[in-house]
């Protein structure tokens, strides 16, 4: 998909505009978008309780938002930086 404001990533779909049944992000090695998406990923594998709220809360926008894809995206973007945001904070990353 052309996304010219992502500057650092290639983003991929399957399926029809805002109708996408997988997003596959592939980000420059080491980037921040890298960062960041493996602090995600690392930081809810070492939380159990805050990736069980995770999929509780993208479970809830799945059902409120099955149609919209930009606000069920656009719904989860707090979460997902407040626990980039500890990450950062708990491993000393400065990005």
């Amino acid at each position: 998909m052309p996304k010219p404001e992502l500057l650092d990533r290639s983003f991929f779909r399957k399926g029809e505009w805002r109708q996408g049944t997988c997003h596959l992000h592939i980000c420059e090695f080491n980037s921040v978008e890298w960062r960041e998406k493996i602090w995600f990923r690392n930081y809810l594998r070492l939380n159990p309780q805050i990736a069980k709220e995770y999929v509780a809360l993208k479970k809830d926008l799945a059902s409120r938002y099955t149609h919209d894809r930009p606000t069920y995206t656009m719904k989860k973007e707090p979460f997902i930086k407040s626990v980039i945001q500890l990450a950062r904070q708990e491993w000393g990353g400065s990005e």
